[in-house]
């Protein structure tokens, strides 16, 4: 009997993200992480490079996706309460108040197209 050889990595490349207005989108997500991002006229992807992982915004299924009523993904931090304030003065939508636990603290937020994430704080 032969070994197939695993193919697949054992890494999380890209995070889909689907969007609807891919302008809104773009400098959304550019402003939340503070990354630079192109002008547009914009095509049906973007994406944005992260240190671990690359963030891709899909338009090409707009206004035929219903977003997700759970979290998508979540974006580390070492302070969720200056998190806590960088977001409000962005004007990010803040879904409740931070939540903490004994080894970790998190805040949900939502984009413009309704889909949430949550920024994570670990305390080990």
């Amino acid at each position: 009997m032969t070994h197939t050889p695993m193919p697949i990595q054992k890494r999380i490349a890209s995070v889909f993200i689907h969007v609807n207005d891919m302008e809104k989108a773009v400098e959304w997500y550019a402003r939340l992480l503070g990354v630079p991002f192109r002008s547009g006229p914009y095509e049906e992807m973007y994406s944005i490079q992260l240190d671990n992982l690359l963030i891709l915004l899909d338009s090409h299924r707009s206004g035929r996706f219903t977003p997700e009523e759970q979290a998508l993904f979540a974006l580390p931090t070492d302070d969720i309460d200056q998190t806590y304030e960088y977001l409000k003065s962005i004007d990010v939508t803040i879904i409740g108040e931070i939540e903490r636990f004994p080894d970790i603290s998190f805040v949900s937020i939502q984009d413009p197209d309704g889909n949430l994430m949550m920024i994570v704080q670990e305390d080990n």
